[in-house]
């Protein structure tokens, strides 16, 4: 069922800081993948000195299907490696009516975008036309429309990219290994995300400037 902008603004700025429910706070998360659940999966950074806290969320006005942040947060974080914003509408507690979902850490971009599988399951490649990776970045993958992922692929595991073209790609579950074998279609079609991790020896500050956090409804 896609919806036009209009309808995928009016639910975005439905999440709006201002509204009850609304993502009212963001978190950082550790590589363990915060899940889609009423909780968030364990991850989320603690601790350090000076302590990590959630921060205020503002968001702007949706368009375009995107609903992005106004200002810019600077999350204290004991030594670990991060890979998840995730979304509150609560300073504190994942008891099942804070956590909102999450935003995979992507440095200074955000690059993402739709693929498909190769139809012949013979060379397990994922196409997508000018995707923007290179060898050895690391890729989510997520269904679209309920549609299940092609077999062999897991949603929101964290994989490496391997055998990069301008065009296609292949995932392997460890830097610079084989790749995935992709045995069976699925839904044929997915969307992806990269990931772009910080790792800390120490205790560290992780930045997100302004509307480099986005909520995007485009997919829907």
């Amino acid at each position: 069922m896609p919806f036009n902008d209009t309808a995928k603004n009016l639910a975005l700025d439905a999440l709006d800081e201002s509204a009850t429910s609304g993502v009212k706070y963001v978190g950082v998360h550790t590589l363990t993948d915060p899940g889609t659940g009423t909780t968030a999966n364990a991850g989320e950074a603690t601790g350090g000195s000076p302590a990590y806290a959630r921060l205020a969320n503002t968001l702007g006005a949706a368009s375009g299907g995107l609903k992005a942040n106004t200002g810019t947060f600077a999350f204290d974080v004991p030594a670990g490696t991060y890979g998840f914003l995730t979304l509150w509408n609560a300073s504190t507690g994942n008891t099942g009516t804070q956590y909102l979902g999450y935003i995979p850490m992507g440095g200074a971009s955000a690059i993402k975008g739709f693929g498909t599988v190769d139809a012949t399951l013979t060379n397990d490649a994922l196409f997508s036309r000018a995707h923007g990776m290179s060898d050895n970045d690391r890729v989510m993958l997520f269904n679209v429309f309920a549609e299940t992922l092609p077999t062999g692929l897991t949603e929101a595991a964290i994989y490496y990219v391997v055998s990069s073209t301008t065009d296609s790609f292949k995932v392997s579950t460890t830097l610079g290994g084989s790749a995935v074998d992709i045995t069976a279609l699925g839904g044929g079609e997915f969307f992806w995300q990269r990931v772009v991790p910080e790792t800390f020896a120490s205790q560290g500050q992780i930045t997100v400037a302004a509307s480099a956090l986005v909520l995007d409804a485009t997919a829907m």
